[in-house]
């Protein structure tokens, strides 16, 4: 008897399997595509988050530094040639804007190069001036002279404070440097033939310091880019020249608390309850930081509050910012520790500098005045 041979079963997949497993491979490859894009678009937007919050820590810092030293050796104030001294400039400037962004300046002499006065020209003229060590100035430094006062003035806080140190205070810029005598220019932006805004130098009492004048705003004329630029002469000239320093900057909003007994004698304006000082945060800023005539006093500025605003410099595909902060206070806009600018929603449709879809973020921060003549 013959036994018939098995047939073996032929290895193999169907097309019915091989279509099948082409449509999981398919999938499974569309699936690792997306979760890939979703976590590189989420590492640029995060990327693009980083870069914002380091642009708005640097120009805190630069903002804040300025802000530390204002006053310093010329706490009363300045003078400068274009209107031949009849004015005293404020070491602390605002230009306050309520639907858009503010503007600040800071003033103050540089104690890291400084000279000391030895020996002046005749009076009235203040055109030169021999100092003991001219090394570290050079032609064309902004400087100011710097006169202490014999006389010091009582804190008018509080007759327990320590009296208060007066300046006396000019703006010349260098011409030449001539062994140790410094001959100031006598014309242009910066000087007139006698130089009368200055008061005549006291041999060993002036000083001669390099004048740090900052002025920061964020670019009107290309309100897209945000632009936060500085003019290091002050923005005190008719044609300043700004730098830009950042970009994605689209707001600075500024609140400045101002020593104001005789100002606000019932504490009516702000919802402390000190009748001594007072948080400004509209307008009143201008006034009280605008250039006075000699005759009047500053109300002295104690402490500023700043916030800065920037965005993604580019649309984001993800999650968008759906409006600016809120930085004022509702119930009390000209009066508060914060600003006056109401919040926005995104994208802007009239305001160019909050187009597009982007990531917002903010910093709010406090400075001292602590070169202003009041302590507290």
């Amino acid at each position: 008897m013959t036994r018939r041979p098995r047939r073996r079963s032929q290895g193999g997949f169907t097309l019915i399997e091989l279509m099948i497993s082409l449509l999981v491979s398919s999938l499974l490859v569309i699936l690792v595509l997306s979760i890939f894009a979703r976590m590189s678009f989420a590492y640029r937007e995060q990327q693009q988050v980083v870069g914002i919050q380091q642009v708005l820590a640097a120009a805190r810092t630069a903002l804040e530094t300025d802000a530390r030293q204002a006053g310093l050796a010329l706490a009363q104030g300045f003078t400068i040639s274009s209107d031949l001294g009849e004015h005293r400039y404020s070491p602390v400037r605002v230009v306050n804007r309520s639907n858009g962004p503010d503007e600040v300046g800071f003033y103050y002499a540089d104690p890291d190069v400084q000279a000391l006065v030895v020996a002046g020209p005749p009076a009235p003229s203040t055109t030169l001036v021999m100092v003991d060590d001219p090394d570290e100035l050079q032609a064309g430094d902004l400087v100011v002279l710097s006169t202490p006062d014999t006389v010091s003035m009582r804190s008018p806080i509080s007759e327990d404070d320590a009296n208060i140190a007066l300046f006396t205070s000019c703006v010349v810029r260098i011409a030449a440097v001539a062994g140790n005598q410094l001959v100031f220019e006598t014309g242009g932006d910066w000087g007139n033939p006698t130089n009368e805004h200055c008061a005549t130098p006291i041999p060993g009492v002036t000083m001669v310091y390099k004048f740090v004048a900052h002025y920061w705003r964020i670019d009107p004329d290309r309100p897209a880019l945000g632009a936060l630029q500085l003019d290091r002469t002050g923005n005190l000239t008719p044609n300043p020249s700004f730098e830009d320093q950042a970009y994605g900057i689209t707001d600075l909003q500024v609140a400045t608390y101002f020593y104001d007994r005789d100002l606000d004698t019932s504490d009516t304006d702000d919802p402390d309850t000190d009748g001594d000082r007072d948080w400004m945060s509209s307008t009143e800023q201008d006034t009280l930081t605008e250039r006075k005539l000699l005759a009047e006093q500053f109300v002295p500025p104690l402490m500023m509050t700043m916030n800065l605003v920037a965005r993604t410099t580019t649309d984001v595909e993800g999650v968008y910012t759906a409006s600016t902060p809120q930085l004022v206070d509702p119930n009390n806009p000209s009066h508060n520790p914060i600003g006056d600018r109401e919040a926005v929603s995104l994208p802007s449709a009239t305001d160019p500098m909050l187009g597009g879809f982007r990531i917002y973020r903010f910093i709010t921060f406090q400075v001292d005045l602590r070169n202003m003549g009041v302590g507290r």
